[in-house]
């Protein structure tokens, strides 16, 4: 193969392959590139004079670049010398594939990021076979440089939605003390916004910084039974839709059902009760997804207690209500008739249950007017602990948000990613 035809499957621009060597050691095999630039037109980069001459060479350098199969290459560049006849400035030629002075193409640093990307910093610098403190500094200026124009892309992704749908949920920085919000576009599937806080107060603030958000005009929210967050909603967007997110919502039930199982173990045989909390996950789980042996145990289970058995069904009929309630109306009627039947077993963990499906019967109701949940969005809170568990729980704040919104728009990263390295 000639030289310049490997010059392009390198990806190397304005630059004339003259020699490639290699250097064998016990560990490994290192391809040595020489290459030259090629000049054309060149400018002076003091006047922007065009009467630049060439004046010499001052040695090579030496460059990393992506490996070529299991072998590192190494570009070894000549230190071209320029000379403006015009200013009589002298300059160093600059290659395209190579920022200034660093001894790493573009081409490198864009693999190091890619390879560090859901992983670990130790990962991607042991794959890229570079220190760890070149490899973090490479993912560092990669995820400044792309998380704004991601964060960007997905807000006006979400103002040029025809029916924008957000979602909002809290996440944990550290669990029980310091909290973060996210602010998410359901339909387009993109994280908009983050809030230090999930306070009535803080999320102001972070409106009041970020004015973008505040123009966009949603047609529904999806949010758990949050006070705060609804008064949010209701300030900022009071035209939308609040809808309770129906998992949140579900818990409730299925938390008095918990409790009845705990009440009704303390009654029971050492042995009764061991197969009770055994079957704990089937009690919670929805009966259509049981297989036969499940239904066979759940069966035995429910003869324990008539209590037992009642909020089950209890939990059973909302399971349908979200299912199969055909419009809005319909599922209002049919809400109304639940939560009579909830208050007629006169059980006391059920009727406190029902108080909260009492406050809340609007925003409940409302999921049949936007059938969306908050799924999306705590398969993202997953990723985000993930991430804080690589990364060791980040003291930059600033890079922290950066790496979340990369984490969480991964195809707009993609996208503004190579266009970066284009």
């Amino acid at each position: 193969m000639h030289l310049q035809n490997i010059g392009k499957l390198l990806g190397l621009q304005g630059v004339k392959i003259t020699d490639i060597t290699n250097e064998t050691t016990e560990e490994a095999v290192t391809a040595i590139v020489h290459v030259k630039p090629l000049i054309d037109n060149p400018t002076c980069p003091c006047c922007g004079g065009l009467n630049v001459i060439c004046y010499g060479v001052d040695g090579t350098r030496r460059i990393r670049h992506l490996n070529i199969g299991v072998a590192k290459c190494i570009l070894e560049a000549d230190r071209q010398r320029m000379k403006c006849n015009t200013c009589t400035a002298t300059h160093t030629h600059e290659y395209e594939f190579v920022n200034g002075k660093e001894r790493y193409t573009t081409g490198f640093k864009a693999q190091a990021y890619q390879v560090s990307i859901g992983a670990t910093v130790q990962h991607g610098a042991k794959c890229t076979e570079t220190p760890y403190s070149t490899t973090e500094r490479f993912f560092k200026e990669a995820a400044m440089k792309i998380a704004p124009l991601v964060l960007s892309a997905a807000q006006v992704m979400a103002q040029e939605s025809a029916k924008l749908i957000l979602g909002i949920d809290d996440f944990a920085i550290r669990k029980g003390h310091n909290y973060n919000t996210g602010i998410h576009d359901l339909r387009g599937e993109n994280l908009i916004g983050i809030a230090e806080g999930r306070k009535l107060e803080d999320l102001r603030k972070y409106m009041d910084e970020n004015p973008k958000l505040a123009e966009l005009n949603p047609y529904a929210i999806v949010m758990d039974l949050a006070q705060g967050y609804h008064s949010f909603a209701s300030e900022f967007y009071p035209q939308a839709i609040r809808v309770a997110d129906r998992f949140h919502v579900n818990r409730y039930i299925l938390d008095a059902l918990d409790e009845v199982r705990r009440r009704v173990g303390k009654q029971l045989s050492p042995t009764e009760r061991t197969e009770l909390n055994r079957g704990k996950h089937l009690l919670r789980k929805c009966n259509d997804s049981l297989d036969d042996k499940q239904l066979v145990r759940l069966e035995r289970i429910m003869r324990f207690s008539a209590d037992l058995q009642a909020v089950y069904e209890l939990k059973e009929q909302l399971i349908d209500w979200y299912d199969l309630s055909i419009n809005h109306n319909t599922a209002l009627t049919s809400y109304h008739k639940w939560l009579k039947f909830g208050q007629s077993l006169c059980i006391h963990e059920v009727t406190t249950a029902l108080k909260t499906f009492e406050n809340w019967q609007e925003e409940i109701v409302n999921y049949h007017k936007c059938r969306f949940t908050n799924g999306i969005v705590e398969g993202r809170n997953a990723k985000i602990k993930a991430l804080q568990r690589r990364h060791f729980f980040l003291h930059n704040r600033t890079f922290y948000e950066a790496l979340i919104v990369i984490e969480c728009n991964s195809e707009l990263s993609c996208q503004k990613f190579k266009q970066l390295s284009a």
